[in-house]
């Protein structure tokens, strides 16, 4: 097999996995769709303010020049902490699968309600939605 068609393969593997595998979400019971996205994208600005990007640039054999941004994991420790202290908290949702697949593929195209409320349980699953982010669903 060629090199670079094996190693294509290889680094194209995340990308096909990434949304058959379970997701971290930030959740909170009862709150609606509007509150949440105010809640997350505050948090995430003040994360960001507090620990800027720091991207480092390199050379590595095989793999050529690539960058890191070497404060990503602080940034989300005050992302996190910010989601609790607005009474979230971290859980993991697996992909959709079987019937609810089906269900919140659909449910995914349709427009967001903003004043809906968050509800979540041990059915809750997530599809990627029409804009590539994830979307919630709960039978």
């Amino acid at each position: 097999m060629n090199v670079r068609l094996m190693f294509t393969m290889l680094a194209s593997l995340p990308l096909a996995l990434s949304g058959c595998v379970p997701n971290d979400f930030y959740v909170k019971q009862g709150v609606t769709f509007d509150r949440y996205e105010r809640d997350s994208v505050g948090c995430a600005t003040v994360a960001t303010q507090a620990v800027p990007t720091n991207t480092q640039v390199s050379w590595a054999p095989y793999v050529g020049l690539y960058s890191v941004d070497t404060n990503s994991g602080l940034r989300g420790q005050n992302l996190e902490i910010c989601m609790r202290d607005r009474g979230y908290q971290k859980v993991s949702i697996p992909y959709c699968t079987g019937d609810s697949l089906n269900a919140a593929t659909e449910a995914a195209k349709l427009p967001q309600d903003r004043n809906k409320k968050m509800k979540i349980s041990k059915d809750s699953c997530y599809v990627l939605g029409a804009a590539g982010g994830p979307s919630l669903y709960t039978p």
